[in-house]
């Protein structure tokens, strides 16, 4: 990346959660007046307004268009993959296209990947807590993990790719997001708000008329703020455009971004809190999802026991060392309960 040019930025996504939190700093970033950001969106009407009104190269299309996909990554000195975690057709479109990039250049491009802690879960349905953490800057706990982990396959074929040396992986590991999303590409609707667990755990909530927690909702997840989670993408950003070669990569270039920890029940008790206060339901208790309230609400068994009912600890340690400085707390979770309520009742 020459000072002479700009810096070429593919984001796969604008209206999403993540995405559009993303997009939304890379326009604020003090640099970007230096960025050409292009990003692929799947409806026409969005993608004209986010050209008009933002200035983003917008492509019309979808992350089963693998030959759109593949030339954009082709394009760009930074891909930032935000949408489908698990998406491996997908993902080898784009590293095809960074690979083509790097034998045309040889310069080798950055992919900003997110993956999820979904690759810590276990099998625990609320039973049990377990006192196994994970940390980030331990390679060799994260490469213990089996390969049929949940994300593992993309993840592992990622780091292959870095292996290879065509491209420069960074993954991005949140685990339970909290907080509704904000800011201009947030408004009237047309940016999807909402995160996926504490909203499937009210929705489905909100559908029986009382609180509920998969099993005794024992397990322990780790949480992060969405603003949190985009400020990161900003860090890595300036750390690659400032010295790339200095930032773990591959299979040590895991980041996992927490900010505390919670149980399954400890939330179903604040969603049954929140129900309370808003007349919503009479008891201030979760009780346990049955195997048909799940089967009727949700309808996938093993969704609800892996995003509802699992252990999933880790520690992010490396995000800290490059910098990242996460504003939100536990307690910030809890309270943004009430307010999600009310947006999905």
């Amino acid at each position: 990346m020459s000072s002479t040019t700009k810096t070429s930025i593919f984001i796969t996504g604008a209206t999403g959660y993540i995405s559009g939190s993303v997009l939304e700093r890379l326009l604020a970033h003090p640099k970007a007046a230096e960025f050409e950001i292009t990003s692929l969106v799947r409806s026409p009407e969005k993608a004209k307004v986010i050209k008009d009104k933002f200035g983003v190269n917008t492509i019309v299309g979808t992350h089963a268009e693998h030959d759109k996909l593949t030339q954009l990554a082709a394009n760009a000195d930074i891909v930032i993959s935000v949408t489908d975690s698990d998406d491996m057709s997908a993902i080898k479109a784009i590293m095809q296209g960074m690979k083509s990039r790097f034998d045309k250049t040889g310069i080798k491009p950055t992919l900003i990947h997110t993956s999820g802690t979904g690759f810590l879960t276990d099998d625990a349905r609320g039973m049990y807590a377990t006192d196994k953490v994970y940390h980030d800057s331990r390679p060799e706990e994260i490469g213990s993990l089996p390969d049929t982990a949940f994300h593992r396959n993309v993840d592992l074929a990622i780091i292959d790719a870095d292996n290879q040396g065509y491209l420069r992986a960074l993954i991005v590991s949140p685990p339970l997001i909290f907080g509704m999303a904000s800011g201009p590409l947030f408004e009237d609707g047309f940016s999807n708000r909402h995160s996926i667990q504490l909203p499937l755990l009210i929705k489905t909530s909100l559908a029986r008329g009382q609180a509920g927690m998969v099993g005794e909702g024992k397990s322990i997840w780790n949480h992060v703020h969405v603003n949190d989670v985009a400020d990161f993408y900003l860090v890595l950003l300036d750390r690659v455009l400032e010295n790339p070669g200095e930032i773990p990569h591959g299979r040590e270039g895991f980041y996992i971004l927490e900010v505390g920890e919670h149980s399954w029940y400890d939330l179903g008790k604040g969603v049954a809190k929140a129900f309370s206060d808003l007349g919503l339901s009479k008891s201030d208790e979760p009780a346990t999802f049955t195997a048909e309230e799940i089967d009727k609400y949700i309808g996938n068994t093993m969704i609800a026991h892996l995003a509802l009912g699992s252990n999933a600890r880790g520690r992010g340690e490396q995000a800290r060392a490059l910098g990242w400085q996460p504003k939100y707390t536990t307690a910030d979770l809890f309270a943004s309960i009430k307010p999600e309520v009310q947006a999905l009742a």
